[in-house]
């Protein structure tokens, strides 16, 4: 027994080492080159730019050339803790804009123009959640109305006259991602007011580079960038954690009400909660929050934003997967 446990102390620290000389190596790379390609990548605490030839060729049909960018914390302040090694095996990521960090520390653990703006679609609605924990009260009954279900969409199939609560009107929000249910909301108050704060609270938070004009994502002039949406996600992990609770149920039976999560992400074993989104513009969006147990079998709290993607869902199971795999957190 004491050999057998002598055996799996030698092991683990040679996972250690090797994660360790890894980090040394790569911190950013570029996907879907050709062989041979001349790569740049940058370090975090280091301004300057490095070259680098790296063999690449799994991603030829994904028509998307950028880097990845391993830079280690989010802002000055923030000591980088997580070690990543052979970037080579992260799968193909067809998303223009990417970002994957640790929802506790803030530290970013590789991403991809995370302060570009894109129009973000449904994502919207995790704000707009957001907004209503802030300013209304759960309980607080909501009349539906003709007027409130002129917008497009009728996926939480309200019944006219029918009386929902604030909290219930949140599970079809995100569940389902009704429109109606955003428009409902917004409209409990003046919904230009309730615009305007949701812009506010995002001020606020921190979110510089973000626009809403309106509660649902319909419209192409709600933007942000991944940088922002990973402040949000934490924000709502931190200050409303039912908000990520009601995100990640399979479904929710209300009375003669029943909504079942659309977001194919809820059957990943890692997911916690999140929101995908939808529109021409803003092509495939998600956010999410998973739980993972990395390769040194530390388990942290990641969120994973995805932008402008035709591959949402393969995106973020190559990314759980290369975290379980080759990244650790020392």
């Amino acid at each position: 027994m004491n050999f057998k446990r002598q055996e799996n102390s030698i092991a683990h620290i040679a996972l250690a080492l090797s994660l360790i000389i890894g980090s040394f190596s790569l911190f950013s790379i570029t996907f879907g080159l050709n062989k041979n390609d001349s790569l740049s990548f940058y370090t975090h605490k280091e301004d300057q730019k490095i070259n680098h030839t790296f063999t690449q060729n799994n991603n030829k049909n994904s028509g998307v050339s950028t880097n990845i960018e391993a830079y280690q914390g989010l802002e000055d302040g923030i000591e980088p803790k997580y070690i990543l090694q052979q970037l080579q095996r992260l799968g193909a990521i067809n998303a223009r804009s990417f970002l994957v960090g640790d929802l506790d520390t803030g530290e970013i653990i590789f991403e991809r123009k995370s302060t570009t703006e894109f129009p973000v679609a449904s994502i919207t609605k995790y704000m707009t959640a957001y907004t209503a924990a802030e300013i209304l009260e759960p309980n607080e009954l909501a009349t539906i109305t003709r007027d409130k279900l002129r917008v497009e969409g009728n996926r939480g199939k309200f019944k006219v006259g029918d009386k929902l609560t604030i909290r219930e009107l949140i599970y079809p929000l995100l569940l389902v991602s009704s429109n109606d249910a955003g428009e409902i909301i917004s409209q409990q108050r003046m919904r230009e007011g309730f615009i305007l704060t949701m812009k506010d609270l995002a001020q606020n938070l921190g979110m510089k580079n973000t626009n809403f004009e309106d509660p649902t994502g319909l419209s192409d002039n709600n933007y942000s960038t991944a940088r922002d949406l990973f402040i949000m996600m934490r924000a709502v992990k931190d200050q409303h954690p039912q908000i990520i609770d009601i995100s990640r149920l399979t479904f929710k039976e209300n009375n003669s009400y029943f909504w079942r999560n659309i977001n194919k992400a809820s059957g990943f074993s890692e997911f916690r909660g999140g929101k995908t989104g939808y529109t021409n513009a803003a092509r495939q969006t998600s956010i999410g929050y998973y739980q993972i147990k990395l390769a040194n079998d530390q388990t942290k709290n990641i969120g994973i934003i995805i932008l402008q993607s035709n591959t949402r869902q393969q995106d973020t199971r190559n990314i759980l997967d290369y975290l379980k795999r080759y990244v650790a957190y020392l």
